[in-house]
């Protein structure tokens, strides 16, 4: 298995996997992210959200989805790293995207976690920045390095990408 593959314990024993090799969780997760975000994109729901998760392959770099869940078996939240997120912004890429954490679990730092697997990754692979786009989250994506690049819109609803850029990788790389 490549370290791309591999599950990851945390702190408090519960662990962090890409989707594609915890794909049971996939369908209750492509219904959350459609209810959490189906209102950015243009004829996006459920049934795309799946579509979107079946894209990831193992050993693959992008899209990658990790979720994060208890050793009982609970779907604790989730975080990905794709290309071409936000529609009309084809130049930027990649995309940290999709931080969800269940309501339920909320306010025990998985968040953090999830950010710092997803940065994590993009050092490993050598990216040299990445964007995200938020309606309201500024303040918690700053405290990762992210910075205010531009407003947007996303499907008539406005959202700021923010910037991230890895101070450690030498050379800028394109991908």
């Amino acid at each position: 298995m490549s370290s791309m593959t591999l599950t990851r314990k945390t702190p408090d024993n519960l662990s962090i996997s890409r989707l594609c090799d915890a794909f049971s969780f996939a369908p209750i997760l492509a219904s959350a992210h459609a209810q959490e975000w189906g209102h950015l994109y243009e004829n996006w729901n459920q049934s795309v959200a799946l579509a979107d998760f079946e894209m990831e392959k193992a050993g693959s770099d992008l899209p990658t989805t990790w979720v994060i869940h208890h050793p009982s078996g609970s779907l604790m939240g989730s975080i990905s790293v794709v290309k071409d997120d936000l529609p009309n912004h084809p130049e930027l890429n990649p995309w940290l995207a999709s931080l969800y954490v269940f309501p339920e679990f909320r306010g025990r730092g998985l968040g953090k976690l999830l950010v710092q697997q997803a940065l994590d990754f993009l050092r490993q692979q050598k990216y040299p920045h990445a964007y995200l786009f938020t309606e309201d989250q500024v303040p918690f994506f700053a405290k990762f390095g992210f910075s205010i690049h531009t407003p947007a819109q996303a499907n008539g609803h406005l959202v700021t990408v923010m910037k991230w850029t890895d101070s450690a990788t030498p050379a800028l790389r394109a991908r």
